[in-house]
């Protein structure tokens, strides 16, 4: 009945706004336009000029601009159509040549800049409509062509050549060393660490039996997989927006259907990525605390053997962005997406290095999903700092947690408020996907930071406490039929509570209504995933035997690195030289392709580059 009444909701909510036909909107300007950008560059004259631009009547009324800016004022569902995006060869376009067909002469003006707007606003009178250049993102010509691929490699390629070469030399190092000294206890440990046949071992090696405490979290291994998936299916569909389309009216349609609402949801599925981080850390340090004394001396080994962990394939990552990445794929719009993207790992490179570029230059992303580390990094310490603290004093932990969490729900939500942040679901409108956030103070100083991710991290914390507590006393929770109950409807649960974000967008002009959403919304959805978490341990059905899947075991293992990876893959593989048509279909397609690419990709990083490193740093340091 809940179920029913929400969709009722969903229907009224949606139906409300008035739709427009497809008679209308095809009167519009087309949003996107692409000319053919490499046969225009070939030629020794070619001009080729990218930009945005806003349209204004020439002549009043104007029926069809009247549509447009009622159209654009829907910007919750709809983007700006009286701001229209074009790549223009100038060369051919607004030629000689070419304008004596329609018996006209243009000043070219004094720049590429001015040819530009101005070849613009031509094709544009024929419908009334006078162009104003509103930013200009390049104009090249064949000599910028040819003068770029003539460049010398940067200090940054170069030293990231020589790092690649480094880690093959050393891997077919290791990899003859390991075989010659064979199963010698005495051998040296910095060269083995480089074997290609062991890293490739423990990359697919399956643990039967072991401690049964740890047999029991199998399933998370699949669930992380699950949740990976459903990150890298949201990312290919944002990048769609980010790019020139020819039917820009399916992806507005996409932000109001169910699947555009599931995918609003996405960083709820980050903050369960942090639960299960504060979760899997507090119960292994309870469960080391069984065999040694715990203190808070501990904490800088527990720090070092985290970065150890996750610094490699970042920093690997990061490095092939801000180099070769450029490289991978031409066309118009490389240097507005790849491009900007690979300047931002250049001049935030020490921010990835030291795990605080989620702090610092918020507005430039490299590599979007990166801002996850800092994140997970900073909430890991907050676990580790009060395990070791309170460690024997385990039920007052559990009350503080408690008393913690839901004091960091509020602050959240009172900072929300005073800053008017707004929850995503408000947030995911066309252009604000298009721009992924950048420009938002919602997204780029609450969504990514640190702090917002405290209830998470407290959440994984007692949820530790639940499990050790569980298995001291050796209670079973399979025992109670309630519960059982509870954890099969839980992943319904789970799905519904996602669209309650509809509410949100409902009740945007209510600040309090927001702060209190903004508050709990994300909270909320990690509870219900504990709940799932606890079932998948202690119930032995379909869901349980499903994620403990021993093939899900290798993917999780490659999560690190499938993470950062998939979306410069995701990224290559939508860059097109032309505008294209988008459906569900082509978004199902490039997700595929991605996930196929990446772990294809993740495989030879995660043997050659990730356990080699951490293997050799720890023989290293410890």
């Amino acid at each position: 009945m809940a179920l029913t009444t929400l969709f009722l909701l969903l229907f009224v909510t949606f139906g409300s706004a008035r739709e427009y036909t497809d008679a209308e909107t095809s009167s519009f300007p087309k949003l996107f336009h692409l000319d053919d950008y490499e046969r225009c560059l070939a030629k020794e004259d070619g001009l080729y000029c990218l930009g945005t631009f806003d349209l204004t009547p020439t002549k009043l009324p104007h029926t069809t601009y009247d549509l447009m800016k009622a159209y654009s004022d829907e910007s919750y569902r709809h983007f700006n159509r009286t701001r229209i995006h074009r790549g223009y060869c100038l060369s051919d376009r607004c030629s000689s040549a070419t304008l004596s067909r329609f018996n006209t002469t243009l000043d070219p003006g004094n720049s590429p800049e001015q040819l530009f707007e101005r070849c613009t606003n031509f094709y544009m009178q024929a419908e009334d409509f006078h162009a104003t250049l509103k930013s200009l993102d390049y104009c090249r010509t064949h000599s910028n062509i040819i003068e770029a691929s003539e460049r010398p490699p940067t200090s940054a390629e170069v030293i990231f050549k020589n790092v690649v070469y480094t880690l093959i030399i050393a891997n077919i190092v290791g990899t003859i060393y390991h075989n010659f000294a064979g199963d010698n206890p005495n051998k040296n440990k910095l060269l083995s660490s480089f074997s290609i046949p062991e890293n490739w071992r423990r990359l697919t090696f399956i643990r039967e039996g072991g401690d049964p405490r740890q047999t029991a979290l199998v399933p998370m291994e699949g669930l992380r997989v699950m949740a990976l998936g459903f990150t890298t299916y949201a990312h290919a569909c944002v990048i769609h927006y980010m790019y020139h389309i020819k039917n820009p009216e399916y992806l507005e349609e996409l932000t109001q259907r169910l699947d555009g609402i599931y995918l609003s949801a996405g960083t709820s599925l980050i903050q369960v990525f942090v639960m299960m981080t504060s979760f899997l850390t507090g119960y292994n340090l309870l469960i080391y605390s069984q065999k040694q004394e715990l203190g808070l001396h501990m904490l800088p080994l527990c720090i070092i053997k985290r970065l150890v962990r996750i610094t490699p394939v970042h920093i690997f990552i990061v490095g092939f962005a801000a180099t070769w990445w450029l490289d991978t794929r031409g066309g118009p719009l490389v240097s507005t997406t790849i491009g900007l993207e690979s300047e931002a790992c250049t001049s935030k490179f020490w921010s990835h290095v030291f795990l605080v570029n989620n702090i610092v230059d918020t507005d430039k992303y490299c590599v979007v999903p990166t801002w996850f580390l800092p994140v997970n990094m900073h909430m890991y310490i907050v676990a580790c700092a009060f395990t070791l603290l309170l460690w024997r004093r385990r039920c007052f932990a559990v009350r503080l947690y408690l008393v913690l969490f839901f004091v960091t729900c509020l602050l959240n939500g009172f900072v929300a408020y005073m800053k008017d942040y707004r929850s995503m679901i408000y947030l995911a409108t066309p252009e604000h996907i298009r721009r992924i956030f950048r420009d938002n103070l919602s997204f780029t100083e609450f969504y990514i930071s640190s702090w917002g991710a405290l209830p998470a991290c407290f959440l994984g914390l007692i949820l530790a406490h639940i499990q050790f507590a569980l298995d001291e006393r050796k209670i079973k929770l399979s025992d109670y039929k309630w519960f059982v109950y509870l954890h099969y409807t839980m992943f319904p649960v789970l799905f519904t509570w996602a669209l309650t974000g509809i509410y949100a967008r409902e009740h945007s002009s209510s600040d309090l209504f927001n702060a209190v959403y903004i508050a709990f919304d994300r909270p909320l959805f990690c509870i219900l995933m504990c709940i799932g978490l606890l079932g998948a341990f202690h119930i032995d059905g379909p869901i349980r035997k499903f994620y403990s899947w021993r093939g899900w075991r290798t993917m999780a293992r490659m999560s690190l690195t499938v993470m950062l990876l998939h979306w410069c893959v995701d990224m290559t593989i939508a860059t097109r030289s032309v505008a294209y048509g988008t459906s569900a279909t082509d978004m199902l397609v490039d997700w595929c392709a991605t996930n196929l690419i990446t772990y294809v990709l993740a495989v030879p990083i995660t043997v050659l580059v990730e356990i080699p490193m951490q293997r050799f740093i720890e023989a290293l340091i410890f």
